[in-house]
């Protein structure tokens, strides 16, 4: 009777391509799932700085004064954004729990407003947030918020 203590080579060569053909095929499925959601979490934090700046709107609207944050000079929201004071005497990172949301490369969205006036004549406010990094999952997606 033959000792089975160890692998044979030809078992191990059979396990290791059965190892890498697992492996290819994982790869590109996780690259996948990790690229949808950074996508969401984009989206996400977009959501999240539309709805905090349509509250500022609404407080600001409360006490007779309403107005959006001003928009960036550059249109982003980045660094230099963070530590503008606004009207009410905050920062942009104020009206968060936390910092102003950046995309999953750390890259600041686009945010700027306009007047829309319609058919009818009513004239509706909108803030616009958009990424504009051309090495997101979320490239030129964005969130409109109307008033």
């Amino acid at each position: 009777m033959k000792n089975s203590a160890g692998f044979t080579l030809a078992e191990l060569v059979v396990t290791i391509t059965l190892m890498g053909i697992l492996v290819l095929t994982a790869i590109p499925t996780f690259s996948k799932l990790i690229e949808r959601t950074q996508f969401q979490i984009n989206l996400s934090n977009m959501q999240i700085i539309k709805d905090s700046f349509l509250k500022y709107y609404y407080e600001n609207h409360m006490i007779g004064n309403p107005h959006f944050p001003e928009e960036p000079e550059n249109t982003l929201l980045d660094s230099t954004y963070r530590e503008t004071t606004l009207e009410d005497g905050r920062t942009p990172d104020d009206l968060f729990s936390g910092d102003l949301p950046y995309n999953t490369n750390q890259y600041p969205y686009n945010y700027y407003w306009d007047d829309d006036t319609s058919d009818t004549g009513f004239i509706t406010k909108r803030i616009i947030i958009k990424d504009v990094d051309s090495d997101s999952p979320s490239y030129n997606e964005y969130v409109v918020g109307e008033i």
